[in-house]
């Protein structure tokens, strides 16, 4: 009984993976290549976002840091944040609209998340950026966007110069 509940879900692991592999899968779906700044709320339980104050139509749950660099060199250090996460797949970038688009697949279902990041110049040395992070599948993430953006955002601070207050 146990080997045959142990088979039934290695079977169904592997079809899932092999399903979320398609190569449809791993393309940007027309409802999904949307501005950030058009969203209109609520926002799904399986999604989440950030962004700089007065950007966005809805309120976001977090707001995007400022960071003390050129708009141009944010998307840089954004679009090397995202090389070192694992399972990330860049779909899209579009530096003349400052936008990435990135696919992260779950570990063991390889579920897709399609994170879109746009970047707001606030001054000729200070910029910020919108991230919209969303599950393609299911009514919940179990808080997996939140966690996404909030670490993707640490990691940007990380690795840009500090702010300087007067």
């Amino acid at each position: 009984m146990m080997l045959t509940l142990l088979a039934v879900i290695a079977v169904a692991v592997l079809a899932a993976r092999l399903y979320m592999d398609r190569a449809s899968e791993t393309a940007v779906l027309p409802t999904e290549n949307i501005a950030i700044n058009s969203l209109r709320g609520p926002l799904a339980m399986n999604a989440f976002l950030a962004c700089p104050p007065g950007y966005c139509a809805v309120a976001p749950p977090l707001t995007s840091p400022e960071f003390p660099i050129p708009v141009e060199r944010l998307y840089d250090a954004w679009l090397q944040t995202i090389a070192d996460e694992p399972r990330v797949t860049v779909l899209d970038t579009d530096p003349q609209r400052r936008r990435v688009i990135a696919l992260q697949r779950s570990a063991l279902f390889r579920f897709p998340d399609i994170i879109i990041a746009e970047f707001v110049a606030l001054g000729p040395q200070q910029s910020s950026l919108a991230v919209y992070s969303r599950s393609r599948y299911g009514q919940s993430d179990l808080g997996v966007n939140r966690k996404r953006v909030v670490a993707w955002l640490n990691d940007l601070r990380r690795s840009t110069p500090p702010a300087i207050h007067p």
